[in-house]
């Protein structure tokens, strides 16, 4: 089996498999990457009601991992999303614990990465390396990642977060009687709104502005419906220079769409050391 498989362009070190969450609309079940990919999801926006996210049973990742386990892995290591915003983490930790007793030789480790969307994919890709090189203490190494994040978001649409929880329901009345919007971070794994400005433009500039750093980094863009982006590619144009080592732009998957809704976008970077 290759020692080494690429997601995008990404060369990571390690094969790497993902479990897709559960994506309800109305009353059809879909799984994340699966059955649903990114366009069919976004169509579905304006003509259905209802959506929502579910984590995989415990059946469904036990049985993930002894899939891995029958190939011949001795140390596997599931890495989540925030366990503060998903109940991926907490589910698998159970899952694990079980297989822990019938498989004494596999090593199981399950990382909280604290982050979502392109914030998860730094993390992960740094802790690959930090495996690669030999590296134990891997909670150490996410901390550290984490500490060289920063994240910013806003929705010009609120009737999602506000459904999910994410977001009181005072902050989307601002946004969509009064045209302000929340900017939004992610700090230890929880969301957080840092500003609110009114009008998109005053939006853009705050990201920017908040963003800004001239050390070495990596950038990274995402984006909901496709309306949003003209958007991130503005961002793009106003954070790139030549101290970018790298930019990725991704849509925003259903799994986190469904909480965001069709207009969101957001940036990132990664400083490097």
């Amino acid at each position: 089996m290759d020692s080494a498989v690429t997601v995008g362009d990404w060369k990571l070190p390690f094969p790497l498999k993902t479990v897709g969450i559960k994506v309800y609309i109305d009353d059809r079940e879909f799984t994340d990457g699966v059955d649903l990919d990114s366009e069919t999801f976004y169509s579905f926006f304006g003509r259905a009601k209802d959506f929502r996210t579910a984590v995989p049973s415990p059946v469904e990742m036990e049985k993930v991992l002894r899939d891995i386990i029958s190939e011949g892995y001795t140390r596997i290591y599931c890495v989540h999303l925030s366990a503060k915003l998903s109940a991926f983490y907490s589910v698998m930790n159970g899952v694990v614990e079980r297989l822990e007793e019938e498989f004494p030789d596999v090593e199981f480790k399950v990382i909280d990465t604290r982050q979502v969307s392109i914030g998860a994919g730094y993390v992960l890709l740094e802790l690959m390396r930090a495996v690669e090189r030999g590296e134990e203490d891997l909670e150490t190494v996410v901390e550290n990642v984490n500490r060289r994040i920063k994240i910013r978001f806003s929705v010009l649409e609120f009737n999602y977060l506000i459904k999910s929880g994410r977001v009181r329901a005072t902050v989307g009345i601002l946004g969509n009687l009064a045209k302000i919007f929340p900017i939004m971070s992610l700090e230890n794994g929880e969301l957080k709104v840092v500003a609110k400005k009114r009008g998109l433009k005053n939006v853009v500039e705050k990201i920017v502005e908040d963003l800004k750093t001239e050390k070495p980094r990596m950038l990274g863009l995402a984006y909901a419906g496709e309306e949003m982006k003209e958007i991130v590619l503005e961002l793009k144009a106003r954070l790139q220079d030549d101290k970018v080592e790298r930019v990725d732009i991704v849509r925003l998957p259903p799994t986190l769409a469904v909480h965001s809704g069709p207009k969101m976008f957001g940036a990132g970077i990664l400083t490097l050391e």
